[in-house]
């Protein structure tokens, strides 16, 4: 009896106590509904983790987790609303949000012409034909300069240039002029392959199983690669064939490669070098014999050795294809990395440094090949100085490639003057699915000492959001600085739509509105913009912005989105009373294909 009353109490408080409660939680939501506030933030790590958590579609959501950055198939406009209610749960109608993000902006056409040229690798045959020490050692240095070889071989491939022609040439460069000891003895490699990029010379075939040889790297080696082991030791018989190589003509030949070997358990018998002089393009019907390799690795750990010389004397005169033959079976898969191979003669001793592969822009101009002074390709060799590039040579949404380039232009232009500019091609790794690394180019200009980029593939953008009608939604409000491209978008249209007679000897400053791209900023001094039509500074630049700038830059520019009406925040420089920077507002009064822009604001000084 007495326990039932404990209960009965015990209930009578637990009711007592919920309304209160409830009170209480329906004070706080008359408190905040009405409570608007205009907020700044950036996205961090875990916001774009936190983010990707709450998008349903997987390739989506697995993207901006791990790329944290948006792109045009995957929007901030869309993906950010639904997260602002954590971030800000005490905002309601009214309130605001400046948010700054990562975001894939797409290359602007000027800059494409730079990634779409035409390539051209400098043959064995090239370096032979020029030289007696080039024929030995098949690179270039500072002896042997590039710039005096590659236009000649230009001259002789490409086919009827024109002026402004561009070609970017791959070739082997030491930054040590060789030695080479035309009397000594050593070897002289007449084909090789270091499969630094793909298979390269040579062709998979496999007669067994689902696994195949493939290149890969590793600590900075580039090899051809085969293991039979997926998940298990898998059955497997795979052939990595040479194309066909011609013997004739030679006295002395070797074959040389290096190698390294895992999981090889004592079972050798399972890798096999072999040679065909009927071979066409299937292993199983061609005569196979096997070469004796005088060095093979350990077979337990991953260091490569050389082979040592393979005598294929019985052969010259010969066409001959040489494979690297590898067995696996259901218990036992080793693994078999071929990091080169070389058939080679007798040659002679040279003292020196290993090559690197770079690669340098030629343009066409007055007739001949020159170097591209103002165009610049990122290389092996700089993507190691930079440090994480160098793993993988190239950039990403982890390592950004305006985090390393202006330290790099520093190094390789100390002395540049002030508007300096410089095109930088470079390779980004994107991590989207079906598109991987992609070939970029950037416009550097030298600006108060530093050098500066005008287009960023993944860079800061900052957007506003509203809270509106019960929910956040995206506000297409653009904001942006104006770059020396803008500046010369605004010249060009004077050109074509006022007259010539505006423009500079060079081509980057209008004094009608007092724009130019070299200096990137508005001219504003007496004599230096139109007083004629302009009564004021000011009226002669946001003319400038809303009547040849915005229109040029947006094009397909709409007055709403989602029924929000747009508008354009711009920042620019002024040079001369005063000097500084001003901000201006214009709203989009007029969709496309012929928008128009109102000035609403501005402009203001920051």
């Amino acid at each position: 009896m007495k326990k039932a009353l404990y209960y009965i109490t015990l209930f009578a408080l637990v009711l007592v106590s919920c309304e209160p409660m409830a009170e209480i939680n329906d004070e706080l939501e008359e408190m905040y509904k009405d409570y608007s506030n205009s907020v700044t933030y950036t996205l961090t790590e875990d916001d774009y983790a936190a983010i990707a958590g709450m998008i349903t579609d997987e390739e989506a959501a697995g993207f901006i987790e791990s790329y944290m950055y948006f792109t045009d198939d995957y929007p901030a406009a869309d993906l950010i609303p639904p997260y602002l209610p954590k971030l800000f749960p005490a905002l309601r109608e009214g309130s605001s949000a400046m948010i700054t993000y990562k975001f894939n902006n797409e290359m602007p056409e000027d800059l494409s012409v730079y990634t779409e040229m035409d390539e051209y690798q400098i043959t064995e045959e090239e370096y032979v034909s020029a030289d007696g020490v080039l024929q030995v050692v098949k690179y270039y240095s500072p002896g042997y300069n590039p710039e005096i070889y590659i236009p000649a071989v230009l001259n002789e491939v490409v086919a009827d240039p024109s002026a402004g022609d561009l070609i970017l040439v791959e070739y082997n460069y030491s930054d040590v002029t060789p030695e080479v000891d035309m009397e000594g003895e050593g070897w002289l490699a007449f084909w090789e392959e270091g499969f630094s990029s793909g298979l390269g010379r040579f062709t998979a075939q496999s007669v067994a199983g689902d696994q195949v040889w493939s290149q890969s790297s590793y600590g900075g080696d580039d090899f051809a690669k085969m293991s039979g082991y997926s998940g298990g030791p898998q059955e497997n018989e795979d052939w990595l064939v040479s194309a066909a190589i011609d013997l004739s003509g030679y006295e002395e030949v070797y074959l040389a490669f290096r190698h390294a070997a895992n999981y090889v358990y004592g079972e050798w018998e399972n890798l096999a070098v072999m040679i065909s002089t009927d071979y066409t393009d299937d292993v199983t019907t061609a005569t196979w014999t096997e070469l004796t390799v005088p060095t093979w690795p350990a077979g337990s750990n991953w260091t490569f050795v050389e082979s040592g010389n393979i005598d294929l004397s019985d052969y010259i005169g010969q066409t001959v294809n040489i494979a690297f033959k590898y067995i696996s079976t259901t218990t036992n898969a080793a693994t078999w990395e071929i990091d080169w191979v070389e058939v080679r003669e007798p040659g002679f001793p040279v003292l020196g440094k290993d090559p690197v592969v770079l690669e340098t822009v030629y343009e066409y101009a007055s007739g001949t090949w020159k170097v591209a002074e103002d165009i610049y390709r990122i290389t092996g060799p700089d993507y190691d100085a930079m440090g994480s590039p160098g793993k993988y040579d190239n950039f990403s949404s982890s390592d950004l490639p305006y985090d390393y380039i202006p330290a790099l232009l520093s190094a390789l232009y100390p002395l540049a003057g002030e508007g300096t500019e410089k095109v930088v091609i470079y390779r980004y790794y994107t991590g989207v699915s079906g598109v991987g690394t992609l070939t970029l180019a950037d416009r550097y200009v030298l600006t108060g000492g530093q050098w500066q980029s005008t287009y960023q593939y993944v860079g800061d953008v900052t957007s506003q959001f509203l809270y509106s009608q019960g929910k956040w939604v995206f506000d297409p409000t653009v904001i942006f600085e104006m770059t020396a491209e803008d500046y010369q978008m605004i010249v060009d249209w004077v050109k074509t739509n006022i007259g010539s007679e505006y423009i500079d000897s060079y081509g980057t400053q209008e004094w009608y509105h007092g724009a130019g791209s070299y200096y990137i900023n508005f001219d504003i001094r007496p004599g230096k913009w139109d007083e004629s039509v302009f009564s004021t500074w000011q009226e002669a630049v946001t003319t400038a912005i809303g009547n040849a700038l915005l229109p040029t830059k947006f094009p397909d520019a709409q007055a709403q989105v989602s029924g929000i009406d747009v508008y354009y925040i711009v920042t620019f420089a002024t040079y001369g009373g005063p000097t500084g920077r001003f901000t201006a507002k214009f709203q989009c009064t007029g969709s496309a294909p012929d928008p128009e822009f109102t000035l609403v604001e501005g402009p203001d000084p920051l």
